[in-house]
C-alpha cells in the first residue's frame, strides 16, 4: 500500500525585503541588525512601506558567512570570495546590499542580492547566510 504525504511550505514572515536596501550590518556577540535605507513591506492590505530594521537573535558567529560572487549576476566561471560575516562588517564600512531573495529553513536565513560599493562601478552578486537558533525582530517606526 502506498501513502503519500504531501507538504507546501506556507510563510508567515510579516515583512518583504524584496528590493529593499541594507546600509549597515552590525554584529554584537550572537545578535545581527540589519539597517534598511527604507525599511520594508508589510505583507498584508494595503501593503504599506514601513520604516525598520532587524535584529537575528542567537546567531552562530562561526556560521554567518558572506560569499561575493560575479558581477552582475553573470553565469558561467567567475572567481568569488567567502568570508565570515564579521570579516565583511570590518572591511565594508560603506555598502549598499539590495536584497532581491529571501529563503528561510529551519535556523537558517539567507539573503541574495547585490552589493554596491562607493567608488566601485562594479554591481556585485552577494549572499548572506545566517545560522541562528533564536528570534528574527522586526523592529519598525509607527508613524503618528
Amino acid at each position: 500500500m502506498q501513502k503519500e504525504t504531501v507538504y507546501k511550505y506556507q510563510s508567515t514572515i510579516p515583512y518583504s525585503l524584496h528590493d529593499m536596501r541594507v546600509y549597515k550590518i552590525e554584529m554584537t556577540g550572537e545578535k545581527i541588525e540589519l539597517y534598511f535605507e527604507n525599511g520594508f513591506v508589510e505583507l498584508k492590505e494595503p501593503y504599506p512601506q514601513v520604516e525598520g530594521n532587524i535584529v537575528i537573535e542567537g546567531a552562530d558567529p562561526d556560521f554567518c558567512c558572506v560569499q561575493l560572487l560575479s558581477g552582475y549576476g553573470q553565469y558561467g566561471e567567475f572567481q568569488g570570495r567567502k568570508m565570515e560575516l564579521d570579516d565583511f562588517i570590518r572591511e565594508y564600512g560603506s555598502f549598499s546590499f539590495e536584497i532581491v531573495d529571501e529563503l528561510y529553513g529551519y535556523n537558517q536565513v539567507n539573503y541574495a542580492g547585490y552589493l554596491t560599493v562607493p567608488g566601485d562601478e562594479i554591481l556585485r552578486e552577494m549572499e548572506i547566510s545566517v545560522y541562528y537558533t533564536g528570534n528574527i525582530i522586526y523592529i519598525t517606526q509607527e508613524k503618528k
